[in-house]
C-alpha cells in the first residue's frame, strides 16, 4: 500500500509540474503567434484528444509530464519524447521568439514555486524554533566529531570554508553536504575569532555529514515516554527541570549529563511546575550503560502561517533562498566537496512525494515548491537537450550571426540525450542502492555508511 501512494504521489507530483512547465512554452507560443502542433499531457500514444485551432490537445498513455510540439521551434526534446516531427520541412522562427518560448517553461517552473511556497504559507509551514537563530552552540555531542575539537558551548559559528553562518539553518546545511570531508569552521569566542578544523562523519545512504554540535535547549520537558522512568515518577510535559542531585540544570542537555551515568541509581530531580518546585525521586533505567529516564530530545516547532500578500513575499524570499543553496550545492557536487549519493532520482523523489503526501498537504504543496525550482533551475543549464542547452545554442547563432544547421542541431540533440541519459542511470543506481539490505550496500560502499 505505501509503494502504491509512493508511485501516485511521484506521478502526480511530477505530472503537474512538468505540465506546469509545458504549459509555459504554449502559453509564449500562442503570444508569440507561434503554431502549435501538439500539446501532450503524458508521453507514447495517444488515448484521446481533440482538435482546437490547429493544436492537437491530447491524453497519453503514459501519464508522467507531458510535452508541447511548436512548430519552427527546431529540434527538441519533444520530438523524442513525442514520436518526431518534419523540423527540417518548417521554417525556424526569429531566434528572439524560440528564446522567449524556450525560457517560457523554466520561468514558469520558478514562478510555480513561489505561488505553491506561498500557499504552504497561508495553509502554516511549521519549522523548527531554532532555525533562524544565529548559529550559537548549545551543546557538544560526547564522541561527535565536533567533541574532538576545541569547540565549546557559546561558541558562534562565523563561517564554514569562508561560507557566512547567519543562521543555524546555513550551519546544518553546510554540514549536511560535507560528510567526510574536512571543512574549516570561523568561531567566535567572546571578542576573539579562530579557526578550527572539523570533518563531519559521513552518516546514512545519503553521505550526509554529522558534526554533533547542537543549538541551544531550553530545559523544558516536551514529551514524556509511556512507562519510563520519567512517566511513572510523575514528570509531565510543560514541567521545566532545574537540578539533578543538587546540580542546576539549565539547558536540556545538562539533564542527559547529569543523568547518563546513574543507570539503576535512584536521583534526586527538581522541576518547576507552573512557578512551584517539585522534588521527585528517578531511577534511570540501564540502556547499553547509561542512565535514560524517557524524555525524548524535542526541538519545539513553530507554524509560520501568513495572509496572501505575505505568503507570496515570503515564497519569492524562500524561493531564493532555495536557489542560492542549490547553487551552492551544484558547487560542492562539481568540486567534488559534496557526495552525489546526495542528488535523489525518480525512485528517492517518488519514496519523498509518497511520505510527504502521507503528512498531509502543507508538506506536499511545500514538495511541490522545491521541486518546482529544481525543475526550473535544472532545464536553464546549458545541457544539450535541455532548455538551457537550446538557449545556449541561439546565444552562439546570435553571436555568430547564422543558424546553426539542423543536422548539427539534431546531433548535438543527441548527444545530449545520451549525457541525460547517463545521468540518469548513474542516479538511479544511488537510488536503488540506497534501499538495499545493509549487507549489500555496505558490501557495494566498502563497508562505509
Amino acid at each position: 500500500m505505501a509503494m502504491l501512494v509512493d508511485v501516485l504521489a511521484f506521478v502526480f507530483v511530477l505530472g503537474v509540474l512538468v505540465v506546469l512547465h509545458e504549459l509555459g512554452h504554449f502559453l509564449m507560443a500562442r503570444l508569440l503567434g507561434a503554431p502549435v502542433d501538439v500539446f501532450s499531457v503524458g508521453f507514447g500514444r495517444r488515448l484521446w484528444g481533440i482538435r482546437r485551432g490547429g493544436t492537437d490537445y491530447r491524453v497519453s498513455l503514459i501519464p508522467i509530464g507531458g510535452y508541447v510540439r511548436i512548430v519552427g521551434l527546431g529540434p527538441d526534446e519533444s520530438d523524442v519524447a513525442g514520436g518526431g516531427g518534419d523540423a527540417a520541412d518548417v521554417e525556424l522562427l526569429p531566434r528572439w521568439k524560440r528564446g522567449l518560448i524556450l525560457l517560457a517553461g523554466p520561468v514558469t517552473n520558478l514562478i510555480a514555486a513561489v505561488v505553491f511556497v506561498a500557499i504552504a504559507f497561508v495553509a502554516g509551514v511549521s519549522v523548527p524554533a531554532y532555525q533562524d537563530q544565529p548559529a550559537v552552540v548549545g551543546w557538544v555531542e560526547p564522541d561527535s566529531p565536533a567533541a574532538s575539537t576545541d569547540i565549546r558551548a557559546g561558541d558562534r559559528i562565523v563561517s564554514v570554508d569562508s561560507t557566512a553562518t547567519s543562521t543555524w539553518r546555513d550551519l546544518e546545511t553546510l554540514m549536511l553536504t560535507s560528510g567526510g570531508r574536512e571543512v574549516s569552521l570561523r568561531i567566535r569566542r567572546g571578542n576573539a575569532t579562530e579557526t578550527v578544523p572539523l570533518t563531519p562523519r559521513r552518516v546514512t545512504r545519503y553521505g550526509f555529514g554529522y558534526s554533533g554540535l547542537l543549538p541551544r535547549l531550553d530545559a523544558t520537558v516536551h514529551q514524556v515516554s509511556p512507562n519510563s522512568p520519567a512517566q511513572l515518577a510523575g514528570i509531565k510535559p510543560g514541567d521545566r527541570i532545574v537540578s539533578v542531585n543538587g546540580e542546576p540544570v539549565s539547558q536540556f542537555y545538562d539533564l542527559i549529563r547529569l543523568i547518563s551515568p546513574h543507570p539503576g541509581e535512584p536521583v534526586a530531580i527538581a522541576i518547576d511546575r507552573g512557578g512551584a518546585t517539585i522534588q521527585l525521586r528517578v531511577t534511570p533505567r540501564d540502556d547499553g550503560g547509561e542512565g535514560k529516564i524517557g524524555i525524548p530530545l524535542v526541538f519545539p516547532t513553530q507554524v509560520r502561517q501568513l495572509g496572501p500578500v505575505a505568503a507570496v513575499g515570503a515564497g519569492a524570499t524562500e524561493s531564493w533562498r532555495m536557489t542560492i543553496e542549490t547553487f551552492r550545492v551544484i558547487g560542492r557536487l562539481l568540486t567534488r566537496k559534496a557526495s552525489f549519493r546526495q542528488v535523489s532520482g525518480p525512485i528517492d523523489i517518488a519514496r519523498i512525494s509518497g511520505d510527504a503526501a502521507r503528512s498531509g498537504f502543507r508538506p506536499l504543496v511545500w514538495l511541490m515548491g522545491l521541486i518546482s525550482l529544481q525543475l526550473g533551475i535544472f532545464n536553464l543549464l546549458p545541457i544539450p537537450i535541455l532548455d538551457g542547452g537550446h538557449l545556449a545554442i541561439i546565444a552562439f547563432e546570435s553571436a555568430i550571426r547564422r543558424d546553426l544547421s539542423l543536422k548539427v542541431k539534431e546531433r548535438i540533440l543527441e548527444v545530449g540525450f545520451v549525457l541525460l541519459i547517463l545521468l540518469m542511470v548513474v542516479v538511479l543506481f544511488n537510488d536503488i542502492v540506497k534501499i538495499l539490505p545493509e549487507s549489500v550496500y555496505k558490501a557495494i560502499h566498502g563497508g562505509s555508511s
